[in-house]
């Protein structure tokens, strides 16, 4: 059975026709709830994880050399709960991060633009007139949050399988229309769909476990054997490529370990003018 991720422009919205359609289906359904558990294994708040999730870098907010630990620790705990299968995941963002993956099913939830400016208005005190500026805003900010974290636009369709328009259909109808497109062949669980997640999976682990030391690298998994390609110095390379082997094998699921090491042209050109 598919995996589905849901993404709104409305987190309540999208809470609770990912909840109903778990219900529908019988399929687990995880959102922003796990959190709390990511903040306590890494010691981080729920709340910063959450400013990760909603809001872009900032002097007051979560800063930009930590914030992609933060969304490393949440696609870790995603990937983990989406490799289970028979699930369902809202506001986490998975969409722009669960790429190529044949039997996930990716559905965009487009609120009602009436009902945005309502629970602003509700929520904030505002004016109608204001809080319809408030959601053009957020709209604009989200999208530079997915440029700025992944370049993607989060915004655009062609990221989705199914764009659903709640101002013009239920979420009752929306749910009906998510469960029957799930049953399509074409989001079948297959042997190498299935490889390809736990993949993902291993390689948000390396990456996790490596950060504190190799922020920078990038990680790829083909089964047991992992693809790390990092920059140095020439002078460096040798023994960067000997430490994150090291640091590499002693984490679980990883067996072969390549390590690809080009030369950071930045720091080269800085100390040449030195």
């Amino acid at each position: 059975m598919p995996v589905i991720i849901i993404s709104s422009d409305s987190y309540a919205s999208g809470a609770q026709v990912a909840e109903d359609t778990a219900r529908a289906l019988k399929y687990q359904c995880f959102g922003r709830e796990i959190l709390r558990a990511i903040g306590e294994r890494y010691r981080v708040s729920e709340e910063k994880l959450l400013k990760a999730l909603d809001e872009r870098p900032s002097l007051l907010g979560v800063g930009s050399k930590t914030r992609p630990l933060y969304l490393a620790y949440i696609e870790e705990a995603v990937l983990a709960g989406l490799s289970q299968d028979n699930v369902v995941c809202h506001g986490l963002a998975a969409h722009l991060y669960v790429l190529g993956i044949s039997h996930v099913l990716k559905v965009r939830l487009l609120a009602d633009p009436q009902d945005l400016i309502h629970e602003i208005t509700k929520k904030k005190g505002l004016s109608r007139e204001k809080a319809a500026r408030v959601v053009r805003r957020e709209e604009e900010l989200r999208k530079r949050w997915s440029l700025d974290n992944y370049r993607l636009d989060e915004t655009s369709p062609s990221l989705y399988d199914l764009v659903i328009d709640l101002s013009s259909i239920t979420p009752e109808e929306a749910v009906k229309m998510i469960a029957e497109t799930s049953s399509h062949r074409k989001f079948r669980t297959m042997t190498f769909s299935v490889k390809c997640i736990k993949d993902l999976e291993l390689a948000s682990r390396v990456r996790v476990g490596l950060y504190d030391d190799f922020p920078d690298i990038t990680v790829q998994a083909d089964g047991s054997k992992i693809v790390i390609e990092t920059a140095a110095l020439p002078r460096e390379k040798e023994k960067r490529a000997e430490a994150i082997e090291k640091l590499a094998r002693t984490i679980p699921g990883v067996e072969h370990v390549d390590v690809h090491v080009v030369t950071d042209v930045i720091r080269q050109a800085a100390e040449s003018f030195r």
